[in-house]
């Protein structure tokens, strides 16, 4: 990739903005006695999942949670891993330090000190990352390099920061409250995201919450393939955020791509008795009979009775989705 499609792979709308640092010797291994990793400066652990150091101790040095990683440099894909994200405190000796370790090294390898490592989270992953090794040597570094401003690390667009743990917080309140109040299926001039980030934020935690919610399996199927990290099971809306619904759970239930497909365009639906309905018209069609085997199976529902979905989003998508089958 040439410095334009760098920058176009940089702005790839399904993932969220990037953050940089430019890697010193205790990063790439040329450090003697160097920790294997990549140190996480304090600035950019509010773009990873929350650790919190003070659990950490003598007895217990470390915490950690595993993310999926997809590996480049400017010119190929160079590897695919679950790496680690960790709090070390070197058996509570030592200030919690946070880095990225384990299974780096088809980045950390080619890597030299002065490089610069490009960050980004995925928009519907919360522990999906691509890492992007921009090298000194590489023709693109010396546009990246004015791009940063020769800044150590932080965000690598100065005007579009990353969605943060702080704002992912602020979701899940804002979520959790609207939860509180009665459920209105359409509403009228739904206060919408005033910034990408918040938009991004909502979105995510609207996900995150409903996979966790159905132990990261499909409500309709049971099907629950995963990976330590990612889970194939969907946050699907009822009623979509076009027609005027919202992202909260009593608005959404989990199922795969396919179902999910199948139930925007009505092809199935949900009684009020919690029973998979499929019209006679799209039962009757040959190449639907996969889905009919869940005809008038009960869906499984979330762990938490006040996030199950409310029945009148059902209600809604029969009347308003499903009805064009009948």
């Amino acid at each position: 990739m040439n410095e334009d499609e760098l920058l176009q792979f940089l702005n790839d709308s399904t993932w969220d903005a990037p953050f940089f640092k430019r890697l010193a010797h205790n990063d790439t291994g040329e450090a003697a006695g160097n920790q294997a990793g990549v140190v996480i400066p304090i600035e950019l652990r509010r773009f990873f999942p929350a650790l919190d150091p003070s659990l950490t101790s003598a007895q217990a040095p470390t915490v950690d949670r595993f993310l999926s990683a997809e590996m480049f440099t400017p010119t190929q894909q160079v590897g695919t891993a679950v790496v680690r994200y960790q709090f070390q405190t070197w058996g509570g000796t030592r200030r919690a330090e946070s880095r990225l370790t384990d299974n780096l090294g088809p980045v950390r390898n080619l890597a030299r000190r002065g490089d610069m490592l490009i960050m980004q989270r995925s928009r519907d992953r919360l522990d999906w990352y691509r890492l992007l090794l921009v090298r000194a040597t590489d023709a693109a570094f010396g546009r990246f390099d004015a791009v940063t401003q020769g800044r150590r690390w932080g965000i690598f667009f100065p005007d579009r920061a990353p969605v943060s743990q702080v704002d992912l917080t602020a979701a899940r309140q804002e979520m959790l409250a609207a939860v509180s109040q009665p459920f209105v299926p359409v509403r009228e001039n739904i206060p919408r995201v005033a910034t990408s980030r918040t938009a991004i934020a909502r979105e995510t935690t609207f996900r995150e919450t409903l996979i966790a919610e159905y132990n990261r399996s499909c409500a309709v199927s049971g099907i629950a393939l995963a990976t330590l990290t990612l889970a194939e099971a969907q946050a699907a809306h009822v009623i979509s955020l076009e027609r005027g619904g919202a992202d909260e759970p009593r608005n959404g239930f989990t199922l795969t791509g396919s179902l999910h497909w199948a139930f925007d365009r009505g092809l199935f639906g949900i009684g009020d008795d919690r029973r998979v309905f499929v019209p006679d018209r799209v039962r009757a069609m040959p190449e639907n009979i996969w889905l009919v085997q869940y005809h008038d199976h009960f869906i499984a529902e979330a762990v938490t009775p006040e996030l199950r979905t409310n029945p009148a989003a059902f209600q809604w998508h029969r009347e308003n989705v499903v009805s064009a089958w009948n």
